[in-house]
């Protein structure tokens, strides 16, 4: 799959859009249908089981099937948008009308770690960490990942970095 088509990246003169957890959904798919057939499977082993781990083994199925719609429906269409026109970045959801979250002299972006593996965030320069959002994928060690990774920073982050910094020369 090419890397435009997993992060639905549209690049306009003045403007780039991404959907950076659109890969997530096929994985979400996936799991909503082992979802689907663990609980078709499960009333076998009722007996086996006991009532109450029956019981609460269903209650985590229930609360794992509305994760993945969320994933699905939701999460895999929020939708950045690098506007070098407006001088904004603006962040769409389903949920949602278009907001501005940030200016384009504000932004930066970062690299966040956790549990083995990392990704890039965007977020304003003096709130940071208090407030981003994530911009790619996971990425962790191996020469797959390494792969993917620098495939990323050539053909999207590059091109991202190319409008903040033209923003920031509009404005000196």
């Amino acid at each position: 799959m090419k890397l435009s088509d997993k992060y639905n990246f549209q690049q306009k003169p003045d403007s780039i859009s991404l959907h950076p957890t659109k890969s997530l959904q096929k994985l979400s798919q996936y799991f909503l249908i082992g979802i689907f057939i663990a609980a078709l499977i499960l009333p076998f082993f009722k007996d086996v089981i006991g009532e109450v781990l029956y019981y609460s083994i269903y209650v985590l199925l229930g609360y794992s099937c509305i994760h993945s719609l969320y994933d699905i429906l939701i999460r895999a269409k929020i939708c950045y948008t690098f506007d070098l026109k407006n001088n904004a970045v603006f962040r769409d959801s389903p949920i949602g009308s278009k907001k501005k979250i940030m200016t384009l002299e504000e932004a930066v972006i970062f690299v966040n770690s956790e549990m083995g593996s990392w990704h890039y965030r965007l977020g304003a320069k003096k709130s940071h960490f208090i407030k981003s959002y994530t911009i790619s994928e996971n990425f962790g060690s191996g020469k797959k990942s390494e792969n993917r990774q620098k495939e990323y920073e050539d053909q999207i982050l590059a091109k991202i970095y190319t409008i903040i910094e033209s923003a920031c020369k509009v404005k000196i």
